[in-house]
C-alpha cells in the first residue's frame, strides 16, 4: 500500500471520504437492525395466532388427515426464520462488511497522519466474543454456529452472532415440527404416524404398548349424555 501525499487537500478528502464510509455503515447496521426488529414483531405475531387456534380447539381437516395447529405455526416459524436470516446475513450484513473493510482501508492508510480517525478499527477488535472459557455457552453455540472463525479461534464473530439470533429458534420449530408429525400432530383417520410405525414392529419391540391417542378438537362435540332408562 502506497503512502498518501500528506497536504491538507488529501487529507481534507480523506476525511470526507471516510466520514461517508462511516454513515454508509451506519445506514447498513440500522437496516439489520430493522430487520432483527421485524423478525421478533413476526414471532410475536405467529406466537399469537397459535393462541387464537388454542382458545378455539381449531385443527385443519382436510378429508381424512387432521393437522393440529402446532404444525402450520412450526412451519411459519421455519419459513420467517430462514428468509429473515437470509436477508440479514446474506444481504445487507455482506453491504455493512464492505464498508467496513473499505473504512478499515483508509484508516490503516492514513495511521500515521490521522490517528484519530481509527473507530472502525477499534469497533471491529472489541467486536469478537471470547467464549473459550465459556463452556457451556460454547458447546450450544456448536450446535447452530457454522462460521470458519468461532471454530477456529472460539471467539464469535459479527456471523456467528446473526446465526445465533436466528438459528435457535428455527431449530426448536424444527424439533417441534418433527415431534408433532410424528405423535399426533398430524393423524390420518385420527391415528398419528407413530401408531402406524408400531404396528409393523415386531412383537418383541412392541413392549411399551402403543401410542396413547392424543386429546383433538372435534367440529361437533357430543351432546350431553342421555339419561338411564327408568
Amino acid at each position: 500500500m502506497s503512502a498518501p501525499k500528506n497536504d491538507n487537500s488529501n487529507r481534507n478528502a480523506a476525511i470526507s471520504i471516510w466520514t461517508k464510509t462511516v454513515q454508509t455503515q451506519e445506514h447498513f447496521n440500522e437496516i439489520g437492525m430493522k430487520v432483527r426488529t421485524m423478525y421478533a414483531t413476526v414471532l410475536a405475531g405467529i406466537i399469537s395466532l397459535y393462541g387464537i387456534f388454542v382458545e378455539n380447539a381449531s385443527d385443519i381437516r382436510i378429508s381424512k388427515i387432521t393437522i393440529d395447529a402446532i404444525v402450520p405455526i412450526c412451519i411459519a416459524v421455519i419459513v420467517a426464520s430462514t428468509l429473515l436470516y437470509f436477508v440479514d446475513r446474506y444481504w445487507y450484513h455482506r453491504l455493512l462488511m464492505g464498508a467496513v473493510k473499505q473504512g478499515s482501508f483508509i484508516e490503516e492508510r492514513w495511521k500515521d497522519y490521522l490517528p484519530e480517525m481509527g473507530m472502525g478499527s477499534q469497533i471491529s477488535s472489541e467486536s469478537p466474543v471470547d467464549l473459550s472459557d465459556k463452556k457451556f455457552i460454547k458447546a450450544v453455540a456448536k450446535l447452530v454456529v457454522k462460521d470458519k472463525k468461532f471454530h477456529e479461534t472460539d471467539k464469535l464473530h459479527s456471523d456467528g452472532k446473526i446465526e445465533i439470533f436466528y438459528k435457535p429458534i428455527r431449530l426448536i420449530a424444527i424439533v417441534l415440527l418433527a415431534l408433532s408429525c410424528v405423535f399426533g400432530g398430524l393423524r390420518y383417520e385420527q391415528r398419528s404416524a407413530a401408531s402406524y410405525v408400531y404396528e409393523i414392529l415386531p412383537a418383541p419391540l412392541q413392549i411399551f404398548g402403543p401410542p396413547a391417542a392424543l386429546p383433538h378438537s372435534d367440529a361437533n362435540p357430543p351432546g350431553p349424555a342421555s339419561p338411564p332408562a327408568p
